[in-house]
């Protein structure tokens, strides 16, 4: 029997069942690592859902005071996989 691979669209993958996580935990979850509230973020450029090596992840990138963060996030842990924060 052959291994069929189906890959997945963005908007299907958005709509994959099993403890995903939503865009806002994924964001709440960023902010939290950041040690911010949402009202303190001048700019949120992405929170986009992704499939990187096997599994489902959270791309988040955000604005705070001059500062760019960039985050990936299991989307079904909420575990941060990836952090950077660089002056823009």
């Amino acid at each position: 029997m052959a291994n069929d691979i189906t890959k997945l669209s963005d908007d299907q993958l958005e709509n994959v069942a099993g403890g995903t996580l939503t865009r806002d935990e994924a964001l709440a979850a960023a902010f939290e690592h950041a040690q911010l509230k949402a009202d303190q973020v001048q700019f949120i450029k992405k929170v986009q859902l992704d499939f990187e090596h096997g599994r489902k992840v959270y791309e988040v990138e955000f604005y705070h005071e001059g500062f760019q963060y960039e985050y990936d996030i299991d989307a079904e842990t909420g575990k941060i996989l990836k952090f950077e924060k660089e002056w823009d």
